[in-house]
């Protein structure tokens, strides 16, 4: 069966957040730093990247773990959120380039958006005022059983959207979010600063993340990456 078979063509996107719409990794890996400083650990390039798109409970283990306080994973969770939403809340939300462009086109071409995030609603409902009003909703890490790399929060988000994941594209910066979009059998457009992401026949990675990207360039990778699922 042809892509135009099965298909009406590109009909939804869904975004991940960190480090895809909004730059906050560097509010996530300096809020961990100084946190970990308060413990006398120092906190590296190498612990902040094996974090980035992890769980916050595993980012909390690791902190925990690394301060020699395993049993207070609770307390590392809670402080880390705490301090990452106060500093969201308090300033502008720093956009991405190229994305409020885009999600201008999104919303002229009539082209559906969600958002799945690793992050919990604490962190979201810092900014959920001043996101787009282009989102139909998000699903955090509060919404969902199992949080990235898993595919729950992609496969809830195509449920409540009603399309076909061949009919969506998703928008992830990081491993363990690329993944899960893969698992949950989407077309992944990926837009890393820092990650080294896997080849698959349905990720697409961009050269300069969604800087100069249009819908035009997007519904022609969509396409594409429909076409080897």
């Amino acid at each position: 069966m042809s892509s135009s078979e099965r298909s009406g063509g590109l009909q939804a996107v869904v975004w991940d957040y960190d480090g895809t719409l909004v730059d906050t990794e560097p509010i996530w890996a300096s809020t961990e730093q100084q946190m970990m400083l308060d413990f006398g650990v120092e906190w590296g390039e190498e612990q902040m990247r094996q974090m980035t798109g992890q769980s916050a409970r595993i980012s909390a283990q690791m902190m925990a773990d690394a301060a020699g306080l395993p049993e207070r994973v609770g307390w590392f969770f809670d402080e880390l959120h705490a301090r990452v939403a106060g500093r969201v809340a308090s300033a502008e939300l720093p956009y991405l380039d190229g994305v409020l462009r885009l999600l201008a086109e999104f919303e002229q071409a009539g082209i559906r958006c969600a958002l799945v995030t690793a992050s919990n609603g604490q962190i979201l409902d810092a900014a959920r005022s001043r996101l787009p009003s282009i989102f139909e909703f998000l699903i955090t890490s509060d919404d969902v059983a199992h949080p990235k790399p898993h595919p729950e929060g992609y496969l809830q988000a195509f449920a409540r959207l009603g399309v076909d994941p061949l009919d969506a594209l998703i928008l992830e910066d990081s491993v363990p979010g690329t993944r899960a979009g893969l698992d949950a059998g989407g077309l992944v457009v990926g837009v890393p600063s820092e990650a080294v992401l896997p080849a698959h026949p349905r990720l697409h990675v961009s050269p300069d993340a969604l800087r100069t990207t249009g819908l035009a360039e997007l519904r022609a990778i969509h396409e594409r990456l429909r076409d080897h699922a």
